[in-house]
């Protein structure tokens, strides 16, 4: 199996094959589009919950370790890899890479661990600085982790970049940068409206593929470009999707289809399955109460999902996009959390 290789295959429903396990809400960051379910949650997954969970999945074949920045908690995400090692099953870890040095990298290459995949939103110490609010030292660490991770000779590198009203007009420097570091897959995800910080979608579709067809234009070669989430923006035989058509003809450039809710579902911390964290949080059941396996059999909510989303094509999965191009007021009276603010610290940290 490779990156995104069921996303590629177009899978449909009926056999649960990925999951993406939130194995805690913690995070070094606190990014203003952040999709993660619940930033408050405190609870963590520990590997034997999660070793229960994979085996009641007879036909699961990947499993994705996110958070919160997962590697927070790293021997919890350390043992879940050499579990799913031990069945035959790929893993994926996202990180911000910030926590990752020598040894765990090289305890995660023992564990057996498939995929690295890291967020790179800029391409200088500065602009990530004041975007995240974090000190400058930030981002060295994080080009740091992915020049390691490239050399190493079992992890699979991948960089993933949100396009956004933060990145529209440089996503070609973005890639670049990238792919001047040694990395030859390109994720871009698609924006992702939250809830946490009153971030909504500010792109409309044709920003989207102008955004994505400046970026195809200056590919470098050697890397590939995956698109994911398209799908929640940009409806089949629209205009903006026979735009995109031609473009995806070249071999390095990668449709991803959705699965979420046909092959995956997402576990969080506390023990909640959800359709999916980003798009469709809906909780259809917990696994301290059913085991996964009823619940993606049997789910009412999650076949009605299957049916509208990828059956029947009506609708756009992500929270509120009824006016995309608009930000939206807070959905729901969602309690919004406070940005941190960057703390000056002296130059011999």
């Amino acid at each position: 199996m490779t990156f995104k290789s069921l996303e590629m295959s177009r899978v449909g429903a009926g056999s649960l094959r990925a999951i993406e396990i939130g194995v805690t809400s913690r995070c070094n960051f606190r990014c203003d589009y952040c999709g993660a379910y619940d930033l408050l949650e405190r609870k963590i997954l520990s590997v034997e919950d999660v070793a229960n969970v994979i085996d009641t999945l007879p036909d699961l074949q990947r499993v994705k370790l996110s958070g919160g920045e997962v590697l927070l908690e790293f021997d919890i995400c350390e043992g879940i890899v050499q579990y799913c090692t031990s069945k035959g099953i790929e893993t994926q870890i996202n990180s911000n890479g910030t926590v990752l040095d020598e040894e765990k990298f090289e305890r995660l290459e023992a564990a057996g661990l498939s995929v690295l995949h890291f967020s790179l939103n800029h391409t200088d110490a500065a602009s990530h600085s004041a975007f995240y609010r974090v000190t400058e030292k930030m981002f060295s660490k994080i080009v740091t982790a992915i020049s390691r991770a490239v050399a190493s000779p079992s992890i699979d590198t991948v960089v993933e970049t949100i396009l956004f009203d933060e990145t529209e007009s440089r996503m070609a420097q973005v890639h670049r940068f990238a792919a001047d570091l040694g990395v030859r897959k390109h994720e871009i995800q698609m924006e992702i409206p939250s809830v946490h910080q009153g971030y909504e979608n500010t792109l409309d579709s044709d920003r989207i593929c102008t955004a994505i067809a400046d970026l195809i234009e200056h590919r470098d070669p050697r890397t590939t470009l995956f698109f994911s989430c398209l799908s929640a923006y940009l409806r089949p035989g629209s205009a903006g999707w026979k735009r995109l058509q031609p473009l995806f003809r070249d071999p390095g450039v990668i449709y991803a289809s959705c699965i979420e809710g046909k092959a995956q579902l997402h576990l969080h911390s506390n023990g909640d399955v959800m359709i999916c964290e980003l798009g469709n949080p809906d909780v259809i059941g917990n696994v301290f109460e059913t085991d996964m396996l009823t619940m993606y059999e049997e789910s009412p909510k999650l076949k009605a999902f299957v049916q509208s989303k990828h059956e029947d094509q009506t609708f756009s999965c992500f929270r509120h996009f009824d006016k995309p191009g608009q930000k939206v007021a807070n959905p729901g009276g969602v309690a919004l959390l406070g940005m941190p603010t960057l703390v000056a610290r002296p130059a011999s940290e």
